[in-house]
């Protein structure tokens, strides 16, 4: 078998094509930050309606108050945390901070990139409280708001006295 010993790109022909990638590459760039807020948009929504059920469900099965609160470490409550992550936990001495012998429900680490997510609650208070009598957010009803940092729409995620959810967009954070 005889192979041709200059089978090979020329120059000209490899800079037409790292000019091509690099074009194609700064089109698309955009368009990818665009879907990676979006998605970080959607799981934003969806990590809050599933902890807020869970919270809920817990407090009527455990017969404890059930606290949703920021942090930035996974284990403790710290205010105004929300872009790092929050935990739900059963509160059985009502101090809406979780001690050793309370039991961690769920932890979850957000690590927001393309926006900021705060929790504003009726009471000025800075975490979610749900009762142990019925499972609803007695004094925590107030709104999540998700504020994007990119051209995607922001977000309100509110929760009404019986712990229900709706969203709105609105036009400024």
């Amino acid at each position: 078998m005889h192979l041709n010993k200059y089978m090979a790109f020329t120059l000209v022909e490899l800079a037409i094509t790292v000019l091509v990638l690099s074009i194609l590459i700064t089109l698309a760039l955009p368009y990818y930050h665009q879907l990676k807020a979006n998605q970080e948009r959607s799981l934003v929504f969806r990590l809050i309606s599933d902890n807020i059920q869970l919270a809920k469900q817990q407090a009527v099965i455990n017969h404890s108050n059930v606290v949703i609160c920021s942090t930035q470490d996974q284990k403790n409550c710290k205010d105004s945390m929300w872009n790092q992550g929050f935990i739900v936990f059963l509160d059985t001495n009502q101090n809406r901070k979780i001690d050793n012998n309370e039991l961690l429900i769920s932890t979850e680490s957000t690590n927001l990139k393309y926006g900021n997510l705060n929790w504003r609650g009726t009471l000025q208070l800075t975490s979610l409280n749900f009762k142990a009598e019925h499972g609803l957010p007695i004094g925590s009803n107030g709104s999540f708001y998700y504020c994007s940092i990119s051209t995607v729409a922001h977000i309100r995620i509110i929760m009404s006295k019986m712990g229900h959810l709706r969203t709105e967009n609105p036009t400024n954070c």
